[in-house]
């Protein structure tokens, strides 16, 4: 199996996932608007370095699910579908001839992300995503808990341990991410691809491919792959 293994936020998808949906729960009526100062709070501390990016993650996750607690995941699934729609326009432009390029080199794609995983699974059916691990809310009997199920967003090194990705005939060819969440995945692919100017302390011969809202070089990336999965 040749596999890649993607960030979403900042890397496939323009901004934080979680922030957008919020705003819709939140005109949705199905989480108070008190919501809102608590994420600016977190977002500040980690700003001004209170935080490190771990914590940030953390917090915020659970943050957004204790304001669901006791909301009905149907009523949730429902929002989130409403969401997406209008949430497409925030994947950077290049994506489409991304995955069709992953596609041609028969590459499964798998996301490794702490966005919300009801969203991701929507994007999953109209992109043809292989899977996804990402931020999972908790539930019981059909209702939220307000309580974090799992959250890949934190330790995406602990997907590169799952068997399927270990077998020897597993080739991870590509990676993708923008921050020091995603340099497990970076430090371990064929090809790996730092999306903004972010910088990032990978392995010291790491040669990855930047790209930016400039533009993203797909012809340079199929050539690339083309020779690291012809070796």
């Amino acid at each position: 199996m040749r596999y890649a293994l993607l960030d979403w936020d900042n890397t496939i998808h323009r901004g934080y996932t979680i922030y957008g949906l919020t705003d819709h729960l939140a005109e949705k009526g199905i989480v108070a608007d008190d919501i809102h100062p608590i994420l600016e709070r977190i977002k500040e501390a980690y700003r001004l370095q209170e935080i490190s990016y771990a914590d940030y993650t953390l917090r915020t996750c659970e943050a957004f699910a204790e304001a669901l607690a006791g909301c009905s995941l149907e009523a949730y699934r429902a929002a989130v579908a409403s969401f997406a729609l209008e949430d497409e326009r925030h994947l950077f432009d290049e994506a489409a001839a991304l995955f069709a390029l992953l596609r041609r080199y028969r590459i499964e794609v798998y996301l490794v992300s702490g966005a919300p995983a009801e969203v991701l699974r929507v994007y999953a059916e109209r992109l043809g995503f292989s899977g996804l691990f990402g931020f999972e809310l908790e539930e019981q009997d059909g209702m939220l808990t307000g309580r974090v199920a799992c959250n890949y967003g934190v330790d995406k090194a602990r997907v590169l341990r799952m068997p399927a990705f270990q077998a020897p005939s597993s080739v991870h060819a590509l990676s993708m991410g923008d921050a020091v969440a995603d340099i497990p995945l970076l430090d371990h692919s064929e090809v790996s691809i730092v999306v903004g100017d972010g910088k990032l302390a990978l392995r010291e011969d790491a040669r990855p491919l930047r790209f930016g809202d400039g533009g993203w070089d797909i012809r340079e990336l199929e050539e690339l792959l083309g020779g690291a999965l012809s070796r």
